[in-house]
């Protein structure tokens, strides 16, 4: 890592893709396109804009905030599946955010699959990406179980 970048923060806002997970909560276009520009007003420099596996409409929007060319980098958020990422390559976007399941928990329960299985979907996602010239970003989902 250089030097210079050591001790670089970086600020990444998911208003535009997490606001819109919160009950009752919908951005109109008009209302994206304010709040991207707002947030790259304000200097931040990673906007996680939205999840264009979710349609057309999704997609349409997340392209009309690429297209503003904003300072900020913009990220959409993606599944560790090649069709997600493809989704958010319409968009225009650079980069992406991929997610997938961590926990022992989530990959027995949820996606009744093998650890095995979720290293190979995220190699092969990683891939598809780099070999678009994208720039990655990967979370890991995780829970915890309850406790009695």
């Amino acid at each position: 890592m250089e030097k210079e970048h050591q001790n670089q923060v970086i600020i990444d806002d998911t208003t535009l893709r997490d606001g819109e997970q919160t009950a009752g909560v919908v951005f109109s276009r008009a209302e994206k396109i304010s709040i991207a520009r707002m947030l790259d007003a304000a200097g931040v420099q990673e906007i996680e804009c939205g999840i264009p596996a979710m349609g057309k409409e999704e997609i349409s929007a997340v392209r009309a905030l690429a297209e503003l060319g904003l300072n900020a980098r913009l990220m959409t958020w993606n599944r560790a599946l090649v069709s997600d990422i493809r989704a958010s390559l319409e968009c225009g976007v650079t980069a992406v955010d991929i997610s997938l399941s961590v926990s022992d928990i989530m990959i027995e329960r949820k996606l009744r699959k093998s650890r095995q299985w979720v290293k190979e979907q995220l190699k092969t996602a990683l891939g598809f990406a780099k070999d678009n010239g994208l720039y990655v970003s990967v979370g890991g989902a995780r829970t915890q179980a309850a406790h009695s």
